[in-house]
């Protein structure tokens, strides 16, 4: 029984950028899921971060500096 990962970013699009590289080669099935998941993390961690410094600052809006 295969369990299907709900990912927020497509893998389609995902592989297609991947393939755009012409030294890419062969992609298995698995790796645009785990980077989709990774950049998801990623992105996560980083707005938790950009969030805390936001609220350190006393900002009352998020900007780019916070980043």
């Amino acid at each position: 029984m295969k369990k299907k990962l709900d990912t927020r970013f497509p893998a389609a699009r995902i592989k297609k950028i991947m393939q755009a590289d012409e030294d890419v080669g062969k992609i298995a099935m698995a790796v645009p899921v785990l980077v989709s998941k990774a950049l998801e993390l990623f992105l996560q961690d980083l707005c938790d971060r950009t969030y805390d410094i936001t609220v350190q600052r006393g900002a009352k809006t998020v900007n780019s500096l916070h980043l």
